[in-house]
């Protein structure tokens, strides 16, 4: 496979995936997530795409020091999109886990008030629900996209009848012709 030398043009690279969800999911704010972080977790689980997809891709080999994914058939620009969709699952179950584990069940005041003061405490459980949400939203949207990826690639296992290539004429539908014509 040619490698195209510009790699912003081209999903191959783990990079551009990653750079993609960088930009676009997290704003460049390295305060969600890194990049180098989010490169990591793609450069690893192409066998997790491999699973969804039904496919044989392989991120073992490498372009310019960057990690290249291996195709035995296509890899576009869908199969980037649903490998991002695998990255968002898995960063908000992270995140959901992360704020369940800093739950503390010792303080169970959310809003004091005394006189003029008051003091609000994050409400961990909505934080853990709004990730849950987002869990299940990027679930949906992984499974709506991995159908329609499955529906749109998948070739007919056989073609006959009316729908195969009529090459010789009709002559091919002997019965046929005999009840319609």
């Amino acid at each position: 496979m040619a490698w195209n030398s510009n790699k912003r043009q081209t999903p191959y690279f783990v990079s551009t995936i990653a750079t993609g969800i960088y930009n676009d999911e997290f704003d460049s704010d390295t305060g969600y997530q890194s990049l180098s972080a989010i490169s990591g977790w793609l450069a690893n689980n192409v066998g997790l795409l491999n699973t969804q997809l039904y496919t044989s891709f392989s991120g073992s080999a490498t372009t310019d020091g960057d990690t290249a994914i291996q195709t035995t058939g296509r890899f576009g620009f869908e199969e980037a999109d649903i490998f991002k969709q695998l990255y968002l699952v898995n960063y908000y179950k992270k995140k959901t886990r992360a704020v369940l584990k800093n739950i503390d069940s010792s303080v169970d005041f959310i809003s004091l008030r005394d006189g003029d003061s008051m003091i609000t405490r994050t409400n961990k459980n909505e934080i853990a629900k709004t990730y849950r949400g987002l869990t299940n939203d990027a679930e949906d949207r992984l499974q709506m996209l991995t159908a329609k990826y499955n529906i749109y690639g998948a070739a007919p296992v056989q073609v006959a009848g009316m729908d195969a290539a009529d090459t010789t004429g009709q002559a091919n539908y002997p019965l046929y012709n005999a009840f319609v014509g």
